[in-house]
């Protein structure tokens, strides 16, 4: 298990008429033309005369809210939010900023696996992983971020992504499964919701696997649970187990 998974994170390392009367147009017509500096002044005058409730909403439209402390990947992961009824592309995922390089660019089924119906992207996001995308060569279907470091050079696996890289915790809702393993076990494995504001719900599924070799995470997200568990991806997810807490083989339920 630990093999695959840290060949995969190898793999990982190898996104804006006037009108008037006449006497009226009589005295426009003699007044001065404007200077140079007068035609290119665009910044609105508040004067004595602006009305307060008018102050404020000039102030609002200019206010610029930083984030102080957004995830490590949220350029990324806030792009792969889908509003109500929409589906991602190819085109649009492929054109995703702060990818360091696609390969494929365009979806390609797996050459090793003839037999394997699914179409792939893969991009890193750093030395420790990146991203790839599965689905049908209609369209992407879910998406996996894995990572791994080896205790050589950091037994702690500092480097390798947690949920919290990934999603903001107030638009991530836990989701019980009969396929849990305990978060401080060796190998790790819970379900979540995930919701922006305005966008429809995606779900996930986040994986640490903790072992002699090093510390590799696997995190995926897909429009319903049922996606993770379709055989057409059943060779990009060999780390997802089908298991309960007695490593009997099961048909994942989630307490949505």
């Amino acid at each position: 298990m630990l093999s695959n998974r840290l060949l995969s994170a190898a793999v990982f390392m190898g996104f804006i008429a006037l009108s008037g009367c006449s006497d009226k147009a009589a005295v426009e017509e003699t007044k001065p033309e404007p200077t140079a500096k007068e035609a290119v002044t665009t910044e609105p005058v508040i004067t004595a005369s602006t009305d307060a409730a008018e102050t404020e909403k000039l102030a609002e439209e200019v206010e610029v809210v930083v984030e102080e402390n957004p995830p490590r990947f949220a350029s990324i992961t806030d792009l792969l939010a889908l509003m109500p009824n929409a589906d991602w592309s190819w085109d649009t995922l492929v054109s995703t900023p702060d990818i360091q390089k696609w390969d494929p660019k365009t979806p390609t089924k797996n050459e090793y696996l003839p037999e394997d119906p699914s179409y792939s992207i893969w991009g890193g996001l750093d030395e420790h992983g990146g991203m790839a995308i599965y689905g049908t060569k209609a369209k992407p279907v879910l998406i996996t971020i894995g990572s791994g470091q080896g205790v050589m050079e950091d037994e702690t696996g500092s480097a390798v992504y947690k949920t919290e890289d990934l999603f903001r915790a107030n638009e991530l809702t836990r989701v019980k499964s009969n396929c849990d393993t305990e978060e401080d076990s060796s190998f790790s494995q819970q379900f979540y919701k995930w919701q922006k504001p305005g966008h429809q719900p995606l779900y996930v599924y986040a994986i640490t696997d903790q072992a002699n070799a090093g510390t590799s995470s696997d995190i995926g997200i897909a429009k319903s649970f049922d996606e993770f568990f379709n055989p057409d991806y059943s060779n990009a997810l060999i780390n997802l187990r089908a298991l309960d807490a007695e490593y009997n083989d099961v048909i994942c339920t989630f307490d949505l």
